[in-house]
């Protein structure tokens, strides 16, 4: 009985979602007839289920597209107009907009995080030890005479309090087979995915 109890407790709620939600916007509701109304414009009346779930997969597609837009138009827009209020207070401006950035870029849109390339940063030499990083700018920096990349170095398990590095041009290695997303995936698994991102070598 203990064995099942979660399944069944499972199944029972469940139906009790379904039989809630049906009778608010199920059959026989008004929004139900509205529903059927919409489909039924498409297939004709005789067809009362099949015009309701008709009706539904409009209103759910209607939905997913606002919320696509809502998502990508407005917070952008919020984004901006916060960024600009906060950026005349003195106070917040110095220490806002770098936040933001970092929160948003972990936190926020995996297309923000798909723009930063994964690199392996070797230390310590040709046998040294390689870090999964995150190539921050592709632009090259002279510290005393010797070509830097800046990078980021996550750490394990919340990713977003690593630290940036300048480390030699020559000891960035790319890693093309892996994406921002894989890498945040690995540090958050403690490397336990690291089979299932990182590129292996067959054993013999």
């Amino acid at each position: 009985m203990f064995i099942l109890l979660p399944f069944m407790l499972t199944v029972l709620i469940i139906a009790w979602v379904i039989g809630t939600v049906g009778a608010i916007i199920g059959p026989g509701t008004w929004i139900g007839d509205l529903l059927t109304s919409g489909g039924a414009a498409i297939i004709g009346q005789k067809r009362g289920l099949i015009a309701f779930l008709i009706g539904v997969c409009i209103v759910l597609a209607s939905l997913w597209l606002l919320g696509f837009v809502v998502r990508v138009k407005a917070r952008r827009a919020l984004d901006r107009t916060l960024d600009d209020v906060l950026a005349t207070v003195p106070l917040f401006r110095s220490i806002y907009r770098p936040v933001s950035q970092v929160v948003r870029l972990f936190v926020g849109s995996k297309a923000d995080l798909a723009g930063l390339p994964v690199v392996m940063c070797r230390l310590g030499g040709d046998q040294g030890a390689d870090v999964p990083a995150l190539l921050a700018v592709d632009d090259v920096f002279d510290v005393g005479g010797d070509r830097r990349l800046l990078v980021y170095l996550p750490t394990s398990p919340l990713p977003a309090w690593g630290g940036l590095v300048l480390v030699p041009e020559t000891a960035v290695i790319p890693v093309p087979s892996m994406d921002a997303d894989a890498l945040i995936k690995l540090y958050f698994s403690f490397g336990v995915l690291g089979r299932e991102v990182i590129p292996t070598v067959a054993r013999s």
